[in-house]
């Protein structure tokens, strides 16, 4: 009799926490369910926004959440020749940045963690020390040399300076990367007879390709969405990019093309690239993002 309640008793306490996990789990999901909407919902506004018709996206009473008709004629609208010429000067910084910034850092990097020279570890350190420099202490120097080597309203300000060092936070993040990379593997190169850009370009690159993949794709993402850097250094419509040349576009109450459902096809057309470039490498980026904190 008291095994028989035992086993009962066992049974109840199972079935309590059965019932505990099935409770936590559903507030879980809610929750989760909850904040995705928060957060979609903007998107949401923005697709729908995208696809209504003049009369529909300025009615206020009341406010139309979802279009009485689909007007596609919207993202047609959205592109002019400037837009084009927008679109051309970003994608002329973007090839330089995602090319220059990763394979400048990880050059710097294999010379901090793989080359052996005297006050290594104290230029390194000088080299973090970098980082704690506001990035708005450097503007107005920045913006003096370029003024006096005639950079202004020129794209080398975003492309000639992608090839010189990649930045404090890509050479930490690589050098702490490839410090995980035995050195018997560059030792074995030597006896082979590579010198050190073979054994940079052969062995140690292609083993730091996560953590490389991710820089590019942040790189990426950071100059797609640049405002400030265009606004300070660029003036003429020619060399304006996609960022700023939206800003000018649609900053004006008086133009044609102050409507929302407008702004949002070009919304959507400015967030398109960076979706698709972080679904495309999403595996990359974890595993650099796991791979980098392993190997530090």
């Amino acid at each position: 009799m008291e095994r028989i309640q035992q086993l009962g008793c066992i049974g109840n306490r199972s079935r309590r926490r059965r019932i505990l996990r099935i409770v936590r789990s559903v507030i879980k999901y809610f929750f989760l369910v909850l904040f995705s909407v928060f957060f979609l919902f903007p998107f949401f506004v923005m697709i729908t926004r995208s696809v209504m018709t003049n009369p529909d996206v300025l009615h206020r009473n009341p406010v139309y959440i979802f279009p009485n008709e689909i007007y596609l004629q919207n993202f047609v609208r959205a592109w002019d020749i400037q837009l084009l010429s927008n679109l051309s000067n970003t994608l002329i910084i973007e090839v330089c940045q995602v090319i220059g910034v990763p394979f400048t850092a990880a050059l710097c990097a294999f010379g901090f963690s793989k080359v052996r020279f005297r006050f290594r570890e104290t230029v390194f350190a000088l080299v973090l020390s970098t980082m704690m420099l506001p990035g708005i202490c450097t503007q107005i120097p920045l913006y003096v040399t370029y003024v006096k080597i005639g950079w202004i309203n020129t794209l080398f300000p975003f492309t000639v300076t992608a090839f010189f060092g990649g930045g404090a936070v890509n050479i930490f993040l690589i050098r702490q990367f490839m410090r995980g990379i035995p050195r018997e593997m560059d030792e074995a190169a030597k006896i082979d007879g590579a010198n050190l850009f073979m054994i940079f370009y052969r062995i140690v690159l292609p083993m730091c390709m996560p953590v490389v993949v991710l820089i590019m794709v942040q790189t990426f993402m950071g100059n797609w969405n640049d405002f400030m850097g265009p606004l300070l250094y660029l003036r003429d419509d020619r060399v304006e990019t996609l960022a700023l040349g939206v800003y000018n576009r649609f900053s004006g109450a008086s133009s044609v093309d102050s409507y929302a459902n407008v702004q949002m096809a070009v919304g959507l057309y400015m967030m398109l690239p960076c979706a698709i470039v972080f679904f495309v490498f999403q595996k990359q980026l974890i595993d650099g993002i796991q791979l980098g904190a392993v190997k530090g």
